[in-house]
């Protein structure tokens, strides 16, 4: 009869109704754990711009935290997904346009200009604007529109 529950038991552990809900559950605590890590984070700044006493923080905590709390249970039971969330999913399940390939080598160029010019400090020799110039020239002469401009 012991064994039969066992073997019930390990069967119900090992399905994926099981290990789904589990794993709802584990995010679900993650997600109260942040919620709560920003009604910290949230109440720090407000204190650091309002002057408040230490004991109004002790009695506003535990209200603040149950209103996050109870906020964060009814977007879960309703479902109700961040704009956060909808824009992740949306980024990864796209493809890389011409844009984002314009925009990273932007940033990289950006980059190189920055550290170019932190380098010319540590060294104290002057910036040679010419050859920033021209990599700048050299992006812009790549990404630029086939279409004359008038």
């Amino acid at each position: 009869m012991l064994s039969l529950k066992k073997k019930n038991i390990i069967k119900q552990v090992k399905s994926a109704r099981f290990i789904g809900k589990q794993l709802s559950r584990i995010k679900m605590g993650q997600s109260y754990y942040s919620i709560a890590v920003s009604t910290v984070s949230a109440i720090s700044l407000i204190s650091l711009a309002f002057r408040i006493e230490f004991w109004m923080l002790i009695v506003a905590f535990p209200i603040l935290l149950l209103m996050t709390f109870t906020i964060g249970y009814f977007l879960d039971i309703y479902n109700i997904n961040t704009m956060d969330t909808l824009k992740a999913n949306e980024i990864t399940h796209r493809y890389l346009t011409t844009s984002d390939l314009k925009s990273q080598e932007f940033q990289l160029l950006q980059t190189e200009i920055i550290l170019e010019a932190i380098k010319a400090i540590q060294e104290q020799r002057k910036l040679e604007p010419d050859k920033l110039l021209k990599k700048y020239q050299d992006y812009f002469d790549r990404w630029k529109s086939p279409q004359k401009v008038l």
